[in-house]
């Protein structure tokens, strides 16, 4: 209600009070005149006429009415007020109630749902109908799949298929294949295989189309879990061509290969063959085939005078070496089978004396010895220079220069060298050291320090050194070892050994001063001889990268032998014998081997198959003895 009209209606009801206020007094009056006795009248006087004999009542009458209608208008308009703030107060609360009570609460909601529920309980056939409906729906829901499909699926659930895509013709898996499964579009790997995942249940059509294939579609349902649809064939349409791929000199089948053209692709089986289809055939096309450990072989596919090949397959290892055919002592590379030989290092023509270089087993790397920079140090002497040759791409990192430097080998990536350190006297302790050098860290580690090593040797994956009495104290000049990192130091021999020779594969023998003999079984403690030994001459083994057997060479009968020791059996077999057989001898993979020829007629590298007993020239060399100055 407006403020205004709450105002007038509260003037209208004291008017209404004041009236009936005067009316009681007016009643009063009259009941006054009547003869009423005016005694209750507090504070009245009355005067009588002495003619008329009337009784005049003045001054109390007036006050009375006075004082009663001004309580009494006082008592109205308090009630009024009080009534209407009460009136007001109410409303306001209310209002409030109203506006923070919940939409529910304000509609009675929850009284609405209570009676729902109890209505549709008590009515026996709307509560059984419900049930049956429930039942009906969760029976659709398990074992009809459509109705379970579209449930899960509405509910967000996924799942994941995977297939293998491969040759109807040969079975073997299919790169690169591109498959289609619902709106996902993926590519076989490697090995054929294609996995899709965040797929919807259901019925999907799997497609699969490839040039040089015929079109593959298929109808597959996904229900739940991972769903592996197993090998799906392809019907080749294209162009094939078939390759047998053998070893080079061995002749047994080179598996685990591929052959790519384009986007095509084919693995070999079992026996080394692949047939690759080609879906794209032009007179350009060329087909690649590629092998671990093997180079890779291109093909121009126009130029076969029929769809099947023989393939040898050759060892991808590069063969390092120093010929001086230009009249300069270049390095150069070139492939096992003689094949692809290209200058590596051109000479400076300074080298004062031929280079030294030996390529690492485990990797296409070679350590590289030569004076080709003409560093000199304070008094005019040539130094040399160690380097380290990536025999791929050509590039050469300088490890070092020295007055005099030894390579001894290599443990895995690690370097081992010996070098002479540059202006430093004759009689100083530190003037010979021993390092490692990482090819992949570039770290360089200081092993062992003298003035000199009287010997130094690689057995194995240690580095045996005998220090020189010459310079330092005779309690240091011993025979020690140390692995390739700078660990587990041992002291093999208490004294002061003047050679260290290998006896065979597991027995190093020491000769020590005073004509004093020690033996050492790898890996235990040296014990004195109490004579001289049978067997002192060195062997120099290399082991195949399989850890298998180990590779030597000897002379008998005036003539270079090359063996193998089979390090399970603990036996030797001769592989070949030729006049100037000698080192250096390395091992290109597990069943070839490449070894040096040094003689009248010729100085030449050349290779052994260990399977077939073949073996093949690579090239002339010349040069490759180390320059043994301890």
């Amino acid at each position: 209600m407006p403020e205004e009209d709450k105002n007038i209606n509260s003037a209208d009801n004291i008017d209404i009070k004041s009236e009936e206020s005067e009316k009681d007094n007016d009643k009063f009056v009259d009941s006054l005149e009547k003869g009423n006795n005016n005694s209750n009248i507090p504070n009245a006087k009355s005067t009588e006429d002495s003619n008329t004999g009337k009784v005049e009542i003045t001054a109390g009458v007036d006050e009375q009415i006075s004082e009663l209608s001004n309580t009494e208008t006082d008592k109205a308009v308090d009630k009024i007020v009080s009534e209407e703030s009460d009136e007001l107060m109410e409303a306001q609360d209310k209002e409030r109630e109203r506006q923070f009570a919940p939409p529910e609460t304000k509609k009675g909601m929850f009284t609405k749902i209570k009676s729902v529920i109890h209505a549709w309980w008590d009515n026996k056939v709307l509560r059984y109908s419900t049930f049956v409906a429930l039942a009906i729906f969760l029976t659709a829901l398990i074992f009809i799949p459509t109705t379970r499909y579209l449930a899960l699926n509405t509910f967000g659930v996924r799942v994941s298929s995977s297939i293998t895509v491969v040759d109807s013709q040969t079975g073997l898996p299919l790169k690169n294949i591109p498959v289609k499964l619902q709106n996902q579009e993926l590519r076989s790997d490697d090995e054929g295989n294609v996995n899709f995942s965040n797929l919807k249940l259901g019925n999907s059509d799997l497609a699969i189309d490839k040039l040089g294939y015929a079109e593959y579609t298929k109808d597959i349902t996904l229900g739940w879990g991972s769903n592996p649809l197993g090998p799906q064939p392809l019907v080749a349409t294209g162009t094939q061509f078939v390759f047998n791929l053998t070893d080079w000199l061995g002749g047994e089948p080179v598996t685990n290969a591929e052959a790519t053209s384009g986007e095509d692709t084919a693995k070999s089986d079992d026996n080394g063959k692949i047939t690759l289809t080609v879906g794209e055939f032009n007179q350009d096309s060329i087909a690649t085939i590629v092998a671990e450990g093997y180079r890779d072989e291109l093909i121009k596919l126009s130029e076969l005078a029929q769809q099947e090949l023989e393939v040898k397959m050759v060892p991808a290892k590069k063969h390092p070496f120093v010929s001086n055919r230009s009249g300069k002592y270049d390095l150069y590379k070139i492939d096992v089978d003689g094949k692809n030989e290209e200058v590596l290092l051109a000479a400076t023509g300074e080298e004062r004396e031929v280079p030294y270089v030996l390529p690492s087993q485990e990797s296409n790397f070679a350590a590289f010895v030569s004076s080709r920079d003409a560093e000199q140090n304070k008094d005019g002497f040539i130094l040399d220079g160690l380097f380290i040759i990536d025999l791929i791409n050509g590039k050469t990192d300088k490890v070092t220069r020295s007055e005099q430097l030894e390579v001894v080998g290599w443990i895995g990536n690690k370097l081992l060298y010996v070098a002479v350190v540059e202006g430093v006297s004759a009689e100083n302790p530190e003037r010979s050291k021993i390092f490692s050098y990482d090819i992949d860290t570039k770290e360089r580690i200081e092993l062992a320090s003298s003035n000199y090593f009287n010997d130094v040797k690689l057995v194995q994956d240690r580095v045996y050194y005998a220090i020189s009495g010459f310079g330092v104290p005779a309690s240091k000049a011993k025979t020690f070892s140390i692995d390739a990192s700078g660990n587990e130091e041992k002291n093999e021999v208490d004294t002061q050994t003047w050679s260290i020779i290998r006896a065979d594969f597991e027995t190093i023998v020491f000769n020590a001063i005073n004509q004093q003999w020690f033996e050492q079984k790898i890996d235990q403690t040296a014990i004195k001889l109490e004579q001289e030994p049978a067997k002192k001459t060195n062997r120099n083994y290399v082991t195949s990268p399989d850890k298998k057997l180990a590779a030597w060479t000897d002379i008998r009968d005036g003539k270079g032998v090359l063996l193998s020791y089979n390090i399970e059996d603990k036996t030797d077999d001769v592989l070949l014998t030729h006049s100037g057989l000698d080192n250096p001898i390395y091992w290109v993979n597990d069943s070839y081997i490449i070894y040096r020829i040094s003689n009248s007629q010729e100085s030449a590298d050349y290779i052994y198959n260990s399977i077939s007993g073949d073996t093949n020239k690579i090239s002339d060399v010349v040069g490759n003895r180390s320059r043994y100055f301890y």
